[in-house]
């Protein structure tokens, strides 16, 4: 497959920051991380309408990373160094040393209680990539404990609580630290359990991916409804689409779920294992039709949607996943940030429910969520709603002002 081109000079970057990586010996795998980094930058750049790639445009990469639906969070520290790596090349200079981390090794007198602790973990079946990251934060948490606590018997919640505010922890490590504090007090080695002193920062909630009712006509539109791989295709992306169905329960669509006369469907929800009843709406019905009479192949499952190839068993919903991305690569819509799965089909579907008024209650049954404030989560993108809403932006003053280079703020 022809690999995507970027757009104005992050096409040059991509080339030296490729050639530079392959002289630096970097594995393929990290060299297709950048990559993907830099498809996530061009979408940036598309969504702001801006040819070519700035400092400040990397800048706001990097400040809306963690609002983006899209943009993994395991690989956030490396877009943080792609980014600054990418200004070193638009300034012609060699790439800022990366240094690892010194190693901050358990201190003798409680590594016996660290490995109670791991031995713990590998007992209550917690995979090796899991005890070797709980073993680092262990780690560092007992080193950073002062000379003076010789036991955790000693531990005092002021001295648990600084360990947070004196040293950087990452989310990871939170988790770590947590998890060992409960241990020590569940094995009675502590009269408080200090899990409590624990900091848990917030980080914001992803934007629902949204793809707006032209986008999704596009979409459809793109499949070949006269083979049979299109005419499934087309019922599975209508299920996405109108009925906002997730891709797992999709696949799991037996022809016994499906009423025709009362135009329901009936499914048990795979995530929740609770009931849905869903309307089937006519062109929905017809799409399904059409693939069950013309398009499905023989087979002895009762699951509804087969894959393409012999001996024809039931789709898996990462087939379900590639359906989708598939046909919003030949439909040409853009990502800019958002996904491209059947989430995203159905969180368009929520949007656009929220956004003609319907109750956040019929929302949610709609969409068989538990939490009943699931459905306001996609009001947040509701501009339109929300715009009598916002307040005016005060002028900033005093450092503030400073800080934003506006000289009439402290005039």
């Amino acid at each position: 497959m022809k690999q995507r081109s970027f757009s104005g000079n992050l096409n040059r970057i991509w080339d030296e920051m490729e050639r530079r990586l392959i002289v630096m010996r970097y594995s393929k795998s990290i060299v297709q991380h950048y990559r993907q980094i830099f498809i996530w930058i061009d979408d940036s750049l598309r969504g702001y309408a801006e040819k070519n790639y700035s400092k400040k445009a990397g800048q706001r990469f990097i400040a809306e990373y963690r609002i983006q639906a899209n943009l993994a969070s395991s690989l956030y520290k490396t877009a943080r160094t792609v980014v600054r790596r990418i200004d070193e090349i638009l300034e012609d200079k060699a790439f800022t040393p990366c240094f690892r981390e010194r190693a901050i090794n358990c201190p003798p007198r409680f590594v016996e209680l660290q490995e109670k602790y791991l031995e713990l973990l590998a007992k209550q079946g917690y995979r090796d990539s899991t005890i070797v990251s709980r073993k680092l934060y262990t780690g560092r948490l007992l080193a950073w404990l002062p000379d003076t606590v010789r036991t955790v018997e000693e531990l005092t919640a002021t001295v648990a609580y600084e360990l947070f505010t004196r040293h950087e922890w990452p989310t990871v490590g939170h988790s770590a630290a947590r998890s060992f504090f409960t241990f020590l007090y569940d094995a009675g080695m502590t009269k408080t359990d200090f899990s409590v002193c624990v900091p848990r920062p917030s980080r914001p909630r992803s934007l629902p991916s949204i793809y707006s009712g032209g986008e999704v006509t596009r979409l459809l539109e793109s499949v070949d409804r006269s083979t049979s791989l299109g005419k499934r295709d087309y019922a599975f992306l209508m299920l996405a689409a109108y009925l906002g169905l997730r891709s797992v329960d999709i696949v799991n669509l037996t022809f016994e779920d499906i009423d025709y006369s009362a135009k329901t469907i009936d499914v048990v929800q795979a995530k929740t294992g609770k009931p849905l009843t869903l309307v089937l709406n006519s062109d929905v019905e017809g799409a399904i039709v059409d693939y069950v009479k013309h398009g499905r192949s023989q087979s002895s499952t009762e699951k509804i949607f087969l894959s393409s190839q012999a001996p024809f068993t039931q789709l898996t919903a990462g087939g379900g996943y590639a359906i989708v991305h598939k046909y919003m690569e030949l439909s040409g819509i853009a990502a800019l940030g958002r996904k491209r799965g059947p989430q995203a089909l159905r969180q368009s579907y929520a949007t656009a429910l929220v956004t003609k008024g319907v109750p956040y209650s019929v929302v949610k049954e709609a969409l068989g969520h538990e939490d009943p404030e699931s459905a306001k989560h996609y009001v947040r993108v509701d501009i339109k709603r929300l715009k009598p809403y916002a307040i005016d932006v005060p002028k900033p003053i005093g450092a503030f002002a400073v800080l934003l280079g506006d000289l009439e703020g402290v005039l």
